[in-house]
């Protein structure tokens, strides 16, 4: 019986990785910003006919922690790290912050604009190491811009 159970659960798990790979192109597809929509996305924008198809005007800042951080954690296991980032599209406004950092658990969250106006998240399992922080800023068109650090954490 044992047998048969493994069988059938590899079974559904081959069978989700090829659907899934054969669906990826798709999905990413649906996403993809060409010419040939531009004038149907540009309609769809929350801001009406104004469509911005560059990144120059987005400004996308990790203010804290500075660059170059060590952050010492003695005898504990993890580090907390508070980021804050400052996100602004005069045009377009800002749709998301993520932020990813390498080296951890939790890879990438989306940062919550607090009531100071800037982007704010939190890592609690930071282990001993160095860190490479990169914030990416969305906005409303689909335009990214990025800023990245490093940070250290110390026993």
């Amino acid at each position: 019986m044992r047998g048969k159970k493994i069988g059938f659960v590899l079974s559904s798990v081959i069978a989700t990785i090829v659907l899934s790979s054969a669906l990826a192109p798709m999905t990413l597809a649906a996403f993809a910003w060409n010419d040939e929509d531009n004038e149907q996305q540009c309609q769809k924008h929350k801001y009406g006919d104004v469509c911005d198809k560059t990144k120059k005007d987005i400004d996308c800042n990790i203010l804290l922690p500075p660059g170059h951080t060590v952050i010492h954690i003695g005898k504990t296991d993890w580090a907390i790290v508070d980021f804050t980032i400052q996100a602004a599209d005069p045009v377009d406004g800002i749709k998301k912050v993520q932020v990813h950092v390498t080296d951890d658990n939790t890879h990438i969250k989306t940062a919550v604009l607090g009531g100071d106006g800037f982007y704010h998240v939190s890592w609690t399992t930071l282990g001993k190491g160095n860190h490479h922080v990169r914030a990416s800023c969305f906005d409303f068109a689909n335009n990214v811009a990025h800023d990245s650090l490093s940070i250290e954490i110390k026993k």
